[in-house]
């Protein structure tokens, strides 16, 4: 389910508050596998009979780190984007509109979309009727 049909679903609000618990659940992770990455390199200095646990210890929690990091912040960087723009520019409400249509934006460098990049969404204010591209 695209990012639109999300927020179309649950609401902004709902999905804003829903994107940011998740994000700062890939923060903790993040700061979960560092701290079991700096215990496998204790264990390693331990004795001999460790080195392989201490190894295995560090690789997995920099692998989890590495992967949660870069998401938690892709996801915060998305929220606060699509957070900042949804004010109606005519009647300035917060958050209430319909998703009329969304997609990947286009990546500058060769023309084509994104698959994980930016979105853009095609939205209308349920107040006053306004349509404006966030």
């Amino acid at each position: 389910m695209g990012i639109g049909q999300r927020i179309q679903k649950l609401g902004f609000k709902r999905w804003y508050e829903r994107t940011l618990i998740e994000g700062h659940a890939y923060l903790v992770t993040s700061f979960l596998g560092l701290i079991m990455a700096f215990s496998g390199i204790e264990v390693m200095g331990a004795d001999n009979g460790s080195l392989v646990v201490g190894v295995l210890l560090g690789l997995g929690g920099s692998a989890i780190a590495m992967f949660g990091m870069p998401r938690y912040l892709r996801m915060l960087a998305l929220a606060q984007t699509l957070g900042g723009r949804a004010h109606c520019p005519r009647c300035k409400v917060y958050a209430a509109f319909n998703v009329l249509a969304s997609g990947p934006a286009e990546a500058p460098e060769n023309g084509r979309p994104a698959e994980s990049g930016p979105v853009w969404l095609r939205v209308r204010c349920r107040k006053c009727a306004n349509e404006w591209r966030m």
